[in-house]
């Protein structure tokens, strides 16, 4: 009768600390919130002159498919990544990249780029030098903020579907894993002082760059693009610098685009990038030169 006593009250000391952990581990996890308060929208900008395309300044009758093909025009996707999934990914993104080994062949001053867990697999299946990816938590989140922008493009902008994947469905090749993305991509872009990307093509069908710091966490920072008449950017200055006002508003681009990360002059500058095309097309990307770019970010 003792022995059962004894038992009953250490299962109960057993029971409480349990449930105390949990309510401290759950207490200290942030909560989450995806739902979108504000539709996502989206603007067409000219890469000439920054200035909105279909304004009186610019009437056309191409479609915005065949524009960022020719790489004429940048998207803006507003509210593409909500308040809360921002400051979580900054947050986590930055202590996990404080906490990691450097990679000596990746990382530059002032520059640390995190890969997915789709990307780190990737990269090893091919032997290619790579980061440790992501937490799986944080790549859960990326992965579905990835999809919103997929979706959205196939409802709201079908003639990128259609212009640069051949498709009326993105979200589909998605879901069959008939997307090539560039090298260690998805990843996860962290800027501090100093920190930058030399300019460069990205030489797929589309780029979605997110930035998630919020315009005020760093001075300096945006991305930078070149014209595709443009001399160079080794001789002439960048037609405009796209440095959305709120996280979470994704740039939409084609991958022969000449654009660049503008370097960081203080705080830090987190950005998401999914860089990719129809792995069904066939793809003329040479895939020396995208390691090389996608390490040092100049291969032109």
């Amino acid at each position: 009768m003792i022995i059962f006593s004894i038992l009953r009250l250490l299962a109960s000391i057993l029971c409480t600390s349990y449930v105390r952990a949990f309510a401290t581990q759950t207490a200290n996890t942030p909560h989450l919130n995806t739902k979108q308060h504000t539709t996502i929208s989206f603007t067409e900008v000219s890469i000439e002159d920054g200035k909105g395309i279909n304004s009186d300044d610019h009437q056309t009758t191409t479609t915005i498919g065949e524009r960022i093909k020719c790489g004429e025009s940048v998207i803006q996707l507003e509210n593409l990544a909500t308040m809360d999934e921002c400051k979580l990914l900054v947050n986590r993104c930055i202590q996990y990249a404080n906490n990691i080994t450097p990679t000596r062949q990746l990382d530059k001053p002032g520059l640390v780029r995190i890969p997915t867990m789709d990307a780190y697999k990737r990269a090893q299946l091919s032997n290619t030098v790579c980061a440790e990816p992501l937490p799986s938590d944080v790549d859960d989140v990326l992965q579905n903020i990835l999809s919103r922008a997929i979706s959205y493009i196939d409802d709201e902008l079908p003639s990128l579907s259609t212009t640069l994947f051949n498709t009326n469905s993105i979200s589909t090749l998605l879901q069959n894993n008939q997307l090539k993305f560039s090298s260690r991509e998805p990843a996860i872009n962290i800027y501090t002082t100093g920190g930058q990307f030399l300019a460069h093509k990205d030489a797929q069908s589309l780029t979605i760059l997110i930035p998630l710091s919020s315009s005020t966490d760093f001075t300096g920072g945006g991305t930078a693009f070149w014209t595709q008449d443009s001399r160079g950017h080794r001789v002439e200055e960048p037609s405009i610098i796209q440095k959305p006002k709120s996280c979470g508003t994704a740039l939409l681009f084609g991958g022969c685009v000449t654009h660049s990360g503008v370097a960081v002059e203080s705080g830090e500058r987190v950005v998401f990038v999914a860089s990719f095309s129809s792995s069904k097309e066939g793809s003329d990307v040479n895939q020396a030169m995208e390691e090389q770019r996608d390490i040092y970010g100049d291969s032109l």
